[in-house]
């Protein structure tokens, strides 16, 4: 099944990538944050993230600004790793690495709203019901619009290797070479666009 889910989620059809990937997405953050709900201490990540030691502006357009920058970074990382790709059997897909700092991110999110380590909350740690409608309040929590826009821009990304490690052989391409198509780049954007709103959103809960 798994080795299946990689066929999928490095598939040449542009939506069989993006609907593989959103499910399997789903299915490990709930996970995720579920089992460390049980397991892990409540507030375990809080005030952990040395790059988040900075405050949100008052004014909400420098605020979006500020936090939008900031979550560009896991952009730039999984674009990065999006340029090597590799398979250590001839019947597997090649697997391009920023998937897996993606996988990353989603552990990272579903282990912080598990044990309700959020930095700017001081508001008592609600029951696990409550956090998975959370998710979907898309009117105020930032989160599912920041990682369907990571995902969205890590899909839409996901040909664009130039190292490539084929088992023990490994071959460079130039960056010239790399192409998207035109619904690749419109999938882009729409990450971008998508990570901009949930910065704007983000900015305005934490302000008001």
């Amino acid at each position: 099944m798994i080795n299946k889910l990689k066929h999928r989620i490095t598939s040449d059809k542009l939506s069989e990538r993006i609907i593989s990937a959103y499910i399997a997405f789903i299915i490990v953050f709930f996970l995720v944050m579920t089992i460390s709900y049980f397991i892990l201490p409540e507030g375990l990540l809080k005030n952990k993230n040395p790059l988040q030691s900075w405050e949100v502006s008052s004014n909400v357009l420098i605020g979006t600004l500020q936090i939008f920058f900031y979550n560009m970074i896991s952009v730039i990382l999984i674009l990065f790793g999006n340029l090597f790709t590799s398979r250590r059997k001839e019947n597997q897909p090649f697997i391009p690495i920023g998937y897996n700092g993606f996988l990353i991110l989603i552990i990272i999110n579903g282990i912080v709203l598990g044990t309700w380590s959020f930095s700017e909350v001081e508001i008592s740690a609600p029951p696990l019901i409550n956090r998975y409608f959370r998710t979907f309040d898309l009117l105020n929590r930032s989160g599912l619009w920041e990682m369907t826009g990571q995902l969205m821009i890590t899909t839409a990304t996901a040909k664009i290797s130039i190292i490539i490690t084929d088992c023990k052989n490994t071959t460079a391409k130039k960056l010239k070479d790399i192409h998207l198509s035109r619904n690749e780049i419109l999938l882009f954007i729409f990450g971008i666009i998508l990570m901009f709103i949930g910065a704007f959103i983000e900015s305005n809960s934490i302000i008001y």
